[in-house]
């Protein structure tokens, strides 16, 4: 591509239907966003320590300027992509790429850090019924997997998520939580105690962080605002988005920030962060609620029950959106286009999904059971999507200032003619752009696996990019064009005729059909019995002949790793002994071969073969050597 710009063209398919209100992005977000506390205010503690509020309130005006970041540029661009698309339209399609390739991995660990999060909340509700539940880390890795594996079975299978189911846990999560917090701040919440303990640097004491600790805390607490993107991505099938995203965006914001803060505030009344750091670092939640004077032993249950399906949806949404990234990302030629190919009866991403749900494993093995690595992984590729999502904003904004926004980001700073910046999108890029360095500063397995991760994305970008003769740095547009007549092709059994004389093409092409489509395939050799003898007349030479042409067909299908139907089949001719095959056997596709010389002389099987065409119900694929 001599250019930087190139245009493709492709098929206009039929747009995802545009369905979803406000209150419904708000419940798949906060499905999302809303598990992230079941596993980061321990990972918070464990740095912040008591000055945990102050921790998870910093990181929280955070969230709310990368929020209103999402809302604006979404609403902008309501297509999928989240991150990767913001940063497509700012800069070009490396700089896309990598956002997206770092928003990949916030999947992934995603998927690997909620399906973990699960066994610890689970031992709960066995605690109930007096059941023994193992606790050894072995155990969590290995139900994690299978956890992981059981989302991939699901997803393959083509299970749909209930919008409805996503609007009551949404509910239950928030009356829930809400009943802790009046219930701790009514009967256990020591305000002067926990305002003591606000303190950093204090020496001498064990429940002061140190600087160093409370910015690593704060690292950790950034986790607990995981799923922003989740919104962005739904933006193609939401009515109304320049309303419905911002609203969506506004009503999680508002409510998660105001639950754990109140969360974090009751938590450490009721457990020293000493514990929660340590004893509760993988259930904060239901440890807090194990720990209340009255009903403690009912409450945990309960928590555990919410915290193991609200973070199995988030796991499983997560998954979800690794195949949703990629088909946007393979569509631009960023990723090959092999992981969105759909299994032939489900009609799912399998492979995509494959990938990485054994990523997410691998993700979880890799950890050794420290949900620790896990956050910092995940801060690692979070960041690097958040920080492109706000630096294309304020590049946008100065490159086209004209650009239709139907939300904008408040607090905006007048820097000339018709131009300004956020200040909420100035703070949030040093804010994620700091916490990124923090982890690559700090934290060693979070850096050497997302360096490893991001090394093998861009050398996988630049070759696949080589191979299309795309440029790596160009700006790739599409041109969508409309073919009425067109329409999915979908072949499920072909039946191709097997001889003995000539090449072989018209098996090879059945075969290529067969691999192509996950079709069956059966080769049919016909016997054709003159009319002076009976149908079941012996023809000793000739069923030989047969057999030698099925096996001929048998070792050709095997090149291709396809496994064969075979059959030998008397007939009066070639046209009525397929059609009755064609009837019984539901063939989608029907592949005849002959020779050139045979439509010379016209031949009795080329003159059959053509009538087939005429009388087939099905396609007829007619290979002419």
């Amino acid at each position: 591509m001599k250019d930087s710009s190139e245009k493709v063209v492709h098929l206009e398919k039929k747009s995802l239907k545009r369905v979803l209100g406000a209150g419904d992005l708000f419940a798949v977000a906060y499905g999302d966003l809303g598990s992230s506390i079941y596993y980061a205010f321990g990972i918070t503690a464990l740095y912040a320590l008591g000055a945990t509020p102050i921790a998870l309130a910093i990181a929280g005006l955070v969230f709310i300027c990368t929020a209103l970041t999402y809302s604006e540029m979404a609403t902008a661009f309501p297509e999928p992509g989240g991150s990767a698309t913001f940063s497509r339209y700012a800069f070009n399609d490396l700089i896309s790429f990598i956002a997206g390739w770092g928003l990949l991995l916030d999947y992934i660990v995603t998927v690997a850090i909620s399906a973990f999060a699960i066994p610890p909340y689970v031992k709960y509700i066995f605690a109930l019924f007096s059941i023994g539940y193992p606790t050894s880390v072995l155990f969590q890795i290995c139900a994690t997997i299978g956890i992981i594996a059981f989302l991939f079975f699901l997803n393959v299978i083509g299970i749909k998520h209930s919008g409805r189911l996503s609007w009551m846990l949404a509910l239950v999560t928030i009356a829930s939580q809400l009943f802790l917090i009046i219930f701790g701040a009514l009967f256990l919440l020591n305000l002067p105690f926990v305002i003591s303990h606000l303190r950093i640097g204090v020496p001498g004491v064990d429940w002061s962080p140190s600087w160093d600790q409370f910015l690593k805390g704060i690292a950790m607490a950034m986790v607990a605002y995981t799923g922003i993107e989740s919104v962005a991505q739904l933006g193609a099938e939401t009515k109304k988005p320049a309303i419905a995203i911002p609203r969506a965006i506004k009503w999680a914001m508002s409510i998660l920030v105001i639950l754990y803060l109140g969360i974090s505030v009751v938590g450490l009344s009721v457990i020293s962060p000493q514990d929660l750091s340590t004893k509760y670092i993988d259930d904060p939640i239901a440890g807090i609620a194990m720990n209340l004077p009255v009903g403690g032993e009912y409450l945990a249950p309960w928590f555990g029950l919410i915290a193991a399906i609200i973070l199995l949806i988030a796991s499983n949404a997560g998954l979800i959106g690794c195949s949703r990234l990629t088909f946007s990302m393979g569509e631009y030629y960023q990723v090959p286009h092999f992981f969105y190919r759909l299994h032939p009866r489900f009609r799912t991403p399998y492979i995509s999904l494959g990938v990485f749900a054994v990523l997410a494993s691998a993700v979880v093995i890799l950890s050794r059971g420290q949900m620790l690595f896990m956050a910092d992984l995940y801060n690692f590729g979070a960041q690097i999507a958040f920080f492109t999502a706000h630096i294309s904003l304020l590049v946008l904004r100065i490159k086209r200032p004209g650009l239709a926004r139907p939300y904008k980001a408040p607090l905006n700073i007048p820097i000339g003619k018709n131009r300004s910046l956020p200040l909420t999108a100035i703070l949030g890029a040093l804010a994620t752009l700091g916490v990124w360095i923090l982890v690559v500063i700090t934290k060693p397995d979070g850096r050497n696996l997302g360096f490893i991760w991001l090394a093998f994305g861009l050398a996988m970008y630049f070759f696949y990019r080589k191979r299309k003769s795309l440029a790596p740095m160009g700006h790739l547009s599409i041109e969508k064009i409309k073919i009425p007549e067109y329409h999915p092709m979908h072949i499920r059994h072909i039946l191709v005729t097997a001889r003995n004389l000539g090449n072989t093409e018209a098996l090879q092409t059945a075969c290529q059909l067969a691999k192509s489509f996950g079709a069956k395939i059966t080769a049919v050799y016909i016997l054709e019995v003159p009319l002076s003898l009976p149908m079941h007349a012996p023809l000793g030479k000739r069923e030989q002949t047969g057999e030698i042409a099925l096996k001929r067909a048998e070792a050709i299908a095997r090149e291709y790793h396809l496994t064969l139907q075979l059959k030998l089949v008397r007939s009066r001719g070639i046209e009525a002994a397929l059609l009755e095959l064609i009837e019984q056997g539901e063939y989608d596709m029907v592949v005849v071969a002959a020779q050139k010389e045979e439509f010379k002389q016209m031949s009795s099987f080329a003159v059959q073969a053509e009538k087939l065409i005429k009388h087939a119900p099905c396609r007829v694929l007619f290979c002419k050597s």
